[in-house]
C-alpha cells in the first residue's frame, strides 16, 4: 500500500503538461513589457529560460541537477552585481526581480510551486506600472492578469466538472459585482495622502532640454517626438506666436556654448509634494501636465503667477518644482494677456547695478569682426531700443536661412554665422543675438524652452513636443523689465507662426531620423487622427484616474452633491456598499436558488477527495461501484462498509420511494457519518502499513 501511495502521491503533483505551456506563455506576456527597462543579458536569460523548459516538454534534455541550479543562481546573482552595483533605481529593483522570477521558472514542478508562481507574475506584471501608468499600458496588464489566472483555471480543468459555458457564466456574474464595487470604491472611498511618502526616481535617461547650450544642440532635440507637456487653458487658448513657455535662463557664455548660473536647491528625502491646485481670481489660468525629466524646471508663459501647491518662483524669476519630477506631474498657473514683458518685481534697477553683472559678462577676446560690427552700430545708435530694432530687422533682410542642418564652424563661431554661413538653428540667432547686445553694453540672456505646441481637437488643449524646443532672447529695457526678442521669427516666421514642421518643410528635415515616429505623417489625416485620439484617451486617463487625488474628488462631488464633508462622504459609501453587497447576494445567490446543490453527490465527491489522502484517487470517467472496487482491493478489511456506503449513495440518488424529506436527510446524515468513519478506517490501516515495512 506505502509504494502505491507514493507513486500516486509524486503524479498527482506533477504539474500537467498543459498548464506548464499555458504557464510559459503567461510569463512571456508579463515578461515582454519589462524587457524596455532591464539589462539585455537577463531578457536573454529569461527568454533561455523558456526556451530551456520548454525542451524539457518535448523530452529533448533533462531537468538540471541541485549542482547545475546553484551555479546558475550564483552566476546570475554575481552578474547582476557586477552590472547595478552603482545604480540605485527603480530599474535596478524591477531587474532584480525580473531576474529572480526566471529564475523560480527553473522550480516550477509541482502544482503548489505553480500556485506561487502565478502570484508573484501577478505581482511582477503591477511593477510594469512604476514605468508606464497609459491607458494602454493598463489595458495590456489586464489581459496579462487575465491570462495569467487562466494558468489556474488550466490546472483545475481536469478536476472540475463542470462545462466551459457554466465556468464563463459564473465568471461574468462574479465581474458584474466586482466592477461596480471596484468604481464604487475608487471614486467615493475617502482619498486620504499617505503620512509619508518616498520619491521613487527612475534611472533611464530622460529627453528634454539641459543647462547648457551649444549650436546644434536643440536641433538633435528636434528630431525627438516624444512628449514634453499638455496645456489646457481655462479660456480660448492664446494665439501659437505669443506661445513661449520659459524654462531656464542661460546667462553664461564659454567659447560657443552658452551655461546657466542658476543653482536649484537640492531636494532632501522627504515626504513627495502632490501637488494641490488653487482656485485662482484671475479667469485666465493654464493647467499643464509634464512627462518626467527628473529636474525642477517648470515651464510657464512670461506673467504668470503661481497656483498650484507644488511649484514656485525662484529667485531668477522662472518656475520651480519643489521636487524633481520623477513621474507625470501636474500644475496651474494664473497669467496676464502680456506675454512679451517679463518685469522684475516692480523694482527699479540701473545698469550699473550689480544684478547685470552676469548678463554682461563676455570672453575678453575672439570674433574682432562681430566687435568691430557692433561698435559701429553704437556710434550709429544712441538708444538701446533703437540697437536691438536694428539688430532684428538685419535678421531679417540679410540672407539667413533656417535649416536644422547648419554647416560646421571655426572657433570663431560668431563671426563665422553672422558673416559667411548665415544659416542654422534658433539657437545660432538667440546666442548670437546676445552676444552682439552684450558688447554693446545691454544686458541680455539666452532663454530656453518650447515654443508653439500642436492643438489636440479632441479635447481642447496643446501637445507640446520635444521638437518644439526653442531658444529666444530677453533683453533688459529701461522702464519695461525683461523684454522678449526673437531673432528665428525675424528670419523664418512660419516656425513661431505655425511650428517646426512648417519652417522646415522645403528642407524635408522634420524628423528624419525618427522614422517610425507618427507625428512624421502628419500629412496622412487617418494616422494624424489616430494620434491625436490616442493622445487624448492617454490624457483622460492620466488626468482623470492615475491623478485622481483627494481634490479632485471633492471637486467632484461638490459638483454633485455640493459642499461634502467627510462624514457625509463616510455615509455615502456606506450607502453605497450595502447597495452592491445587496446587488451581489441577489446575483450570485439566485444562481444558487436556480441550482441546488445535490447533497448526495457533494458528500460522495468529498469522501473521494479523502481518499486522495492515502493515495487513491477516483479517475475520469469511473463510476461509483468501479471505485469501490479499486478501494476494496486496497482496503479488503473494509469491503463490507465499502459496500454498504456505495448502496446507500446509490439508493438515495436513483432509488425510489426513499420516503418523505425528513428520512431523506436522515439517510444523507449517515452517509456523511460513514465516510468520515471509512477515512479513519483506511488512515489507521494506512499507518499499518508503514509499521510493517
Amino acid at each position: 500500500m506505502h509504494k502505491v501511495k507514493g507513486t500516486k502521491v509524486l503524479t498527482n503533483k506533477l504539474l500537467p503538461r498543459s498548464t506548464l505551456m499555458t504557464l510559459l506563455g503567461a510569463f512571456l506576456m508579463v515578461m515582454i513589457p519589462h524587457y524596455a527597462n532591464i539589462s539585455l543579458w537577463i531578457s536573454g536569460l529569461s527568454i533561455g529560460v523558456i526556451v530551456w523548459r520548454f525542451l524539457v516538454f518535448k523530452g529533448l534534455v533533462i531537468y538540471p541537477g541541485a549542482k547545475i541550479k546553484t551555479c546558475l543562481v550564483t552566476v546570475s546573482i554575481a552578474c547582476f552585481y557586477l552590472i547595478y552595483r552603482h545604480q540605485y533605481s527603480v530599474e535596478t529593483a524591477v531587474a532584480f526581480f525580473v531576474l529572480a522570477v526566471s529564475l523560480k521558472l527553473i522550480e516550477v514542478r509541482f502544482t503548489k510551486d505553480c500556485y506561487l508562481f502565478v502570484f508573484i507574475l501577478l505581482y511582477l506584471a503591477a511593477s510594469q506600472f512604476l514605468f508606464s501608468q497609459t491607458f494602454l499600458t493598463t489595458i495590456y496588464q489586464i489581459i496579462s492578469a487575465f491570462v495569467v489566472l487562466s494558468v489556474l483555471f488550466s490546472l483545475h480543468k481536469g478536476s472540475l466538472k463542470i462545462s466551459f459555458k457554466r465556468r464563463t457564466a459564473a465568471l461574468l456574474k462574479t465581474v458584474m459585482v466586482a466592477v461596480p464595487l471596484v468604481v464604487a470604491i475608487f471614486m467615493f472611498f475617502p482619498r486620504i495622502a499617505p503620512l509619508w511618502s518616498i520619491p521613487l526616481a527612475s534611472g533611464k535617461a530622460y529627453t528634454g532640454i539641459s543647462d547648457s547650450m551649444s549650436p546644434g544642440q536643440i536641433a538633435e532635440l528636434t528630431q525627438s517626438s516624444e512628449r514634453a507637456f499638455r496645456v489646457s487653458f481655462s479660456t480660448e487658448i492664446p494665439p501659437k506666436n505669443q506661445l513661449y513657455w520659459r524654462g531656464l535662463e542661460l546667462d553664461r557664455l564659454e567659447g560657443d556654448t552658452w551655461r546657466s548660473s542658476e543653482t536649484i536647491p537640492q531636494s532632501f528625502l522627504g515626504k513627495l509634494n502632490e501637488g494641490r491646485l488653487f482656485d485662482t481670481k484671475s479667469s485666465n489660468s493654464y493647467d499643464i501636465l509634464i512627462e518626467p525629466t527628473d529636474r525642477k524646471w517648470a515651464y510657464a508663459l512670461a506673467n504668470s503667477m503661481v497656483a498650484s501647491s507644488n511649484i514656485y518662483i525662484g529667485d531668477s524669476g522662472y518656475t520651480r518644482f519643489k521636487n524633481n519630477v520623477i513621474q507625470p506631474t501636474q500644475y496651474r498657473l494664473s497669467y496676464s494677456n502680456d506675454f512679451s514683458a517679463v518685469p522684475l518685481k516692480g523694482e527699479r534697477l540701473s545698469l550699473s547695478s550689480p544684478y547685470f553683472k552676469k548678463y554682461l559678462q563676455l570672453p575678453k577676446a575672439g570674433n574682432p569682426a562681430t566687435r568691430r560690427f557692433v561698435n559701429e552700430l553704437q556710434l550709429r545708435f544712441s538708444s538701446s531700443a533703437a540697437l536691438i530694432q536694428h539688430l532684428m530687422t538685419y535678421f531679417r533682410e540679410q540672407p539667413f536661412h533656417y535649416t536644422l542642418r547648419p554647416p560646421l564652424t571655426s572657433d570663431q563661431f560668431f563671426d563665422e554665422f553672422l558673416f559667411n554661413t548665415q544659416r542654422g538653428f534658433c539657437s545660432h540667432y538667440a546666442g548670437s543675438l546676445v552676444y552682439m547686445l552684450r558688447l554693446a553694453g545691454i544686458p541680455s540672456r539666452v532663454v530656453i524652452g518650447y515654443q508653439g505646441g500642436e492643438f489636440n481637437e479632441q479635447e481642447n488643449y496643446l501637445i507640446v513636443h520635444q521638437y518644439d524646443a526653442h531658444a529666444w532672447v530677453e533683453a533688459w529695457q529701461e522702464g519695461a523689465g525683461w523684454v522678449r526678442y526673437d531673432p528665428t521669427a525675424m528670419v523664418a516666421p512660419s516656425r513661431v507662426e505655425m511650428g517646426l514642421e512648417e519652417a522646415v518643410k522645403e528642407e524635408g528635415s522634420f524628423l528624419s531620423g525618427s522614422a517610425l515616429s507618427a507625428a512624421r505623417y502628419n500629412n496622412i489625416e487617418f494616422i494624424r487622427w489616430m494620434r491625436l485620439n490616442i493622445d487624448s484617451m492617454n490624457y483622460n486617463w492620466q488626468k482623470w484616474v492615475v491623478g485622481y487625488d483627494g481634490q479632485t474628488q471633492n471637486n467632484l462631488l461638490s459638483q454633485w452633491f455640493g459642499r461634502i464633508s467627510f462624514q457625509s462622504l463616510a455615509l455615502i459609501m456606506a450607502i453605497l456598499g450595502g447597495v452592491i453587497v445587496l446587488f451581489a447576494f441577489f446575483v450570485l445567490g439566485a444562481s444558487k436558488k436556480q441550482q441546488p446543490v445535490d447533497k448526495v453527490v457533494l458528500e460522495f465527491e468529498r469522501f473521494c477527495k479523502s481518499t486522495e489522502k492515502f493515495g487513491v484517487k477516483r479517475e475520469v470517467g469511473e463510476t461509483p461501484a468501479q471505485f469501490s472496487d479499486r478501494l476494496i482491493g486496497h482496503f479488503p478489511q473494509l469491503k463490507d462498509s465499502l459496500n454498504h456506503f456505495i448502496n446507500c449513495f446509490y439508493l438515495l440518488q436513483y432509488g425510489r420511494g426513499v420516503g418523505d424529506e425528513h428520512k431523506k436527510s436522515s439517510l444523507i446524515s449517515g452517509m456523511r457519518i460513514q465516510a468520515r468513519a471509512l477515512a479513519k478506517e483506511m488512515l489507521k490501516e494506512t499507518k499499518k502499513g508503514k509499521r510493517a515495512e
